[in-house]
């Protein structure tokens, strides 16, 4: 039995004594309370104050407001008021009354009763478990209705209780299977807590012990609260029970472990609780996400709106408690609120689809990704065997071999993009060509669907809608040849948004009432076109700006145009899709002739056919027109070889060779200026189109222009 005393209340350095009874100390005869309590708190009192509870630093004070709180209990004592009774009676009462009878009896200073219950040993306390227990073994003694005029300060972990006098022997030491059993209740009723805000479940906690060599076989089959064992962590052939499992650690019981609760953290080490804790925090911000206003959650890999209070339950079924822990101001459900508010804020809720991210970062937005695209999974055997329909059509679908190659170049490079999740950006495609020979069967069923679909884009890129929440959604923009190019009100607009859709690697996304939001977004725009005058002016102009950004195949008059219905041809495309897939990821090698730069990767390609086309049939063919009349007017005033001014002047001449008369666009200024840089960039790149160019001085541009009759149109038409 071991007391720690105090000298006087003003000490904080403790002394021990194994037996009060014997020491004679006596209180000085002091008139009344008030000097009791001065002379108690005197520093040069020489005394003894005792306590029966050991703190942290057993030879420190124990302090209500320090940090030497309770970690071991030797005993408990009880305080009563004086009683005008002989003490002889008290004695009898004592033994007549008591549950467990006390060790010691004694008188205070005032002359009130005192007693005393010795433990057998030392008992380990949590400070955390102390009241519950001091509580408990009262209740188990009775001290409330033994005498009356109990003074409940007794069972505060700080008391310090002045020696007094008359220390009488009356009972043995409380035996360790009675205090220890208490402990082991209140264990279970009142469990310590460790520090933090995330328990890690007993599941976790027993699979440990069971499967880590470094504890196997040292407990029993069951692990689980209130189950005895083992200090298993301990390695010291010690096989008796020393501990009870509680839910956040060890209620220890044996002096070998060196405190009455170890937490997970200090049996199995840091790293073991802080596992948990980030792999439990971490499918929060891998499955909740929050806008400052809404929550979402990943249901079935797609973000989908939720109201809190289902976010609330399901943390409760994943094991967050609402009871706020031990020094923590959040319980650990409010903990996990905060961690998803904070963690996994988000700023907007859009498809990101060239992005393998839950949550992409884009002009310093956070935007949660709700892409759902699926592209073909490539077969395991790739062999053209194994699609002998597509293969056999695309191989008679081109006017050339080599416009096949550049179409599977193409379609390579735009799969493989789509199927990885990378940005690689590419040129818009256009399938130039007569009626029936299977082009929109080839830009929906074949080439959008290996890329996981398509959207029709004709409202958005004739400028109809600004709305594109739709296309956002998809790699593949389509617009086939039943779109007549009459609906393209501002084929400008239409030009520069397919030009900008190659270009740009980003899009404004825009769903209907939400704000614009910015993306990353590479996929291709496909255009099916007949070679009617009508389809071929939607065609961008194909100048040194835009020629990069286009690869323009003509589909071959001879093709087929017989095929099996409609729900046949289908199925046996989707059946050998992932055929081509693997052949295109793996087979197929690109000419070198055709591999482009890093931007787009593989060449622009043009039909010579299709570029005179959509040339002659486009607005762009005005201006040759008008530059043809001025260079035979000029020719008839004498001039030849080449005529050189300003646009000024050309138009100036050309409205005098027209009887000062406008014709057609001529007198839109800015019209002529651009369609005159149009024209002399289309005749570098064609050899029927009149030489045109110009040349900078700093103070104006001049104009050439080629005389010779050579380039005459009339000269084509004659042919």
């Amino acid at each position: 039995m071991r007391y720690r005393y105090l000298k006087n209340l003003s000490e904080h350095n403790t002394f021990t004594c194994d037996d009060l009874s014997a020491l004679t100390q006596k209180i000085p005869d002091l008139p009344n309370k008030d000097a009791r309590r001065a002379w108690s708190s005197n520093p040069s009192t020489d005394h003894v104050f005792y306590s029966m509870n050991e703190g942290l630093l057993p030879s420190v004070r124990l302090s209500v407001n320090g940090e030497n709180k309770v970690c071991a209990v030797w005993g408990i004592v009880a305080e009563y008021d004086k009683y005008d009774v002989p003490w002889a009676i008290i004695d009898d009462l004592i033994k007549t009354q008591s549950s467990i009878l006390p060790t010691w009896r004694s008188r205070t200073g005032s002359g009130g009763l005192r007693l005393v219950w010795e433990f057998e040993s030392k008992l380990l306390m949590d400070h955390g478990m102390f009241r519950a227990f001091m509580n408990a073994m009262s209740k188990l003694l009775k001290l409330e209705r033994l005498f009356q005029d109990f003074d409940s300060s007794s069972l505060k972990f700080s008391q310090y209780f002045e020696l007094g006098v008359d220390w009488t022997k009356v009972g043995e030491p409380i035996p360790n299977d009675i205090f220890k059993g208490v402990l082991l209740k209140v264990a279970i009723d009142n469990p310590p807590q460790a520090q933090g805000n995330i328990s890690v479940p007993i599941s976790i906690v027993a699979e440990e012990v069971h499967t880590n060599p470094k504890y196997k076989g040292r407990w029993g089959e069951d692990f689980s609260v209130g189950t005895r064992g083992p200090l298993f962590w301990l390695d010291d052939g010690i096989e008796r029970d020393g501990c009870q499992v509680v839910e956040d650690g060890m209620v220890c019981y044996s002096d070998r472990a060196g405190k009455g609760f170890l937490t997970w953290k200090e049996i199995f080490g840091a790293k073991f609780v802080e596992a948990y804790e980030s792999k439990k925090l971490l499918a929060l911000t891998d499955q909740y996400w929050f806008n400052g206003t809404k929550y979402y959650k990943d249901i079935k890999g797609i973000p989908s709106q939720v109201p809190e209070k289902q976010v609330l339950l399901e943390l409760k079924r994943a094991g967050f408690s609402y009871r706020a822990r031990r020094g923590q101001p959040l319980s650990e459900m409010e903990a996990a609120i905060l961690t998803i508010q904070n963690e996994s804020r988000i700023d907007e809720v859009a498809p990101v689809i060239f992005s393998k991210d839950k949550v992409v970062l884009c002009n310093s937005h956070r935007i949660l990704n709700s892409a759902n695209l699926h592209p073909v999974e490539p077969a395991v055997d790739g062999d053209p065997k194994l699609w002998p329909f597509i293969h056999q059509w695309l191989s008679q679908l081109f006017n050339t071999e080599e416009a096949l190659n550049y179409f599977y170049s193409w379609m390579q490079r735009f799969y493989i993009a789509v199927y990885n999740k990378e940005e690689a950006q590419g040129q818009a495609l256009l399938l130039v060509g007569p009626t029936n020979k299977g082009k929109s069967l080839l830009s929906n069923r074949v080439i959008a669907a290996l890329v996981g679909g398509f959207a029709d884009a004709s409202e958005y890129l004739s400028g109809q809608t600004n709305f594109n929440k739709d296309l956002a959604r998809v790699a593949a923009w389509v617009i086939d040849d039943t779109t007549s190019a009459a609906s393209f009100q501002e084929q400008r607009k239409a030009t520069e948004l397919i030009k900008k859709s190659a270009a740009n690697p980003r899009i404004e996304y825009h769903a209907k009432y939400a704000d614009a939001v910015t993306l990353p977004w590479t996929g291709r725009v496909i255009l099916s076109l007949n070679m009617d005058p009508n389809s071929l002016s939607v065609i961008p102009t194909l100048d040194s700006s835009n020629r990069d950004k286009l690869m323009a195949l003509k589909v071959a008059k001879k093709a087929t145009s017989e095929f099996p219905p409609n729900i046949e041809v289908e199925a046996t495309i989707k059946e050998e899709l992932p055929h081509l897939a693997r052949w295109l990821m793996d087979i197929f090698v690109m000419p070198k002739e055709m591999k482009g730069q890093a931007r787009f990767g593989v060449k622009s390609f043009i039909d010579k056919e299709i570029e005179a086309a959509a040339y002659d049939n486009s607005s762009r063919a005005l201006v040759a027109e008008l530059v043809e009349f001025f260079v035979t007017k000029a020719r008839e005033y004498g001039k030849e070889g080449k005529w050189t001014g300003t646009l000024t002047t050309f138009l100036a001449e050309l409205h005098d060779y027209n009887g000062g008369r406008a014709i057609g666009l001529s007198g839109n200024t800015e019209f002529m200026r651009r369609s005159m840089q149009i024209m002399e960039e289309s005749s570098k790149a064609s050899k029927n189109i009149r030489p045109v160019w110009s040349k900078s001085t700093g103070g104006g541009k001049i104009l050439y222009i080629d005389l010779n009759p050579k380039w005459d149109i009339s000269n084509e038409a004659d042919d």
